[in-house]
């Protein structure tokens, strides 16, 4: 039984501002609004369930904020949202039919090479040589489902993942790329949300409250990407993922 009160509902909206902002710039809310949901009560399978849910709010009001960095890039933001949706259905029925324990020792590992990932700059490219192979991109491509099914599924981390693989394929801003990353990781959310909307027990109690705060947060986060050098911000992201993969080994195996 969970008990919403007032000071429940003001910790779940101050938790949400937090992990707006969080979640526009990096895409790490769920590493502080699931634990958020699982302290109220709710329990974890269904706490990763309305996690999920109220993450629409973020991600909508994200894009409302970063419409200026898609405009133009539709061809880019197309696919990959599409592969993440897709992927996102997938994650969101392995959810329901498995625990959040199933993916806790591969996790470190997968943030680990995202970190690496970030870090290490691409290669500079001779004059008219082609952005990409089409080998490589497939390959690129389909990380980015596999991350839109992880996002389905439980999804903390998945953020770093796929700025790491967005980093290499896209030439443009971090700021540019981010708001890419938003779209696509809204596309998974919403189509998870759905399955679980449908099939599932959500709580909506501690959905709405959370989803205020996270629809202001992710106001917030696009202006702060918008005004930081691209090479500061995949530097920090990239620390942070590094620190994030060595705190998620620990708690996975020991």
């Amino acid at each position: 039984m969970v008990s919403i009160t007032f000071g429940t509902i003001a910790f779940l909206i101050f938790i949400g501002i937090i992990s707006g902002i969080i979640n526009s710039i990096i895409g790490m809310a769920s590493l502080i609004s699931y634990p958020a949901l699982v302290s109220v009560g709710i329990p974890p399978v269904l706490a990763n369930a309305s996690n999920t849910v109220a993450l629409i709010c973020s991600g909508v009001s994200s894009i409302l904020a970063s419409l200026k960095e898609l405009k133009g890039h539709l061809r880019e933001v197309i696919p990959i949202t599409a592969l993440t949706a897709g992927g996102g259905l997938i994650g969101s029925l392995l959810l329901l039919n498995s625990s959040n324990e199933a993916f806790s020792k591969i996790v470190p590992f997968l943030i680990f090479f995202a970190a690496c990932s970030i870090l290490i700059p691409k290669k500079a490219k001779a004059d008219g040589q082609k952005t990409n192979s089409k080998t490589v991109l497939f390959w690129e491509y389909l990380i980015l489902g596999l991350v839109g099914i992880y996002v389905g599924y439980f999804g903390a981390g998945a953020g770093v993942i796929m700025i790491a693989v967005l980093s290499k394929i896209s030439d443009s801003p971090y700021h540019v790329y981010n708001a890419t990353r938003n779209a696509a990781t809204l596309a998974a959310n919403l189509i998870a949300s759905i399955i679980f909307i449908l099939i599932a027990h959500v709580y909506w109690s501690a959905i709405i409250p959370l989803g205020i705060g996270l629809f202001i947060g992710g106001f917030i986060g696009p202006s702060i990407v918008r005004f930081i050098p691209t090479k500061i911000m995949r530097t920090g992201v990239g620390i942070f993922a590094f620190m994030l993969s060595i705190y998620l080994f620990v708690k996975a195996f020991f």
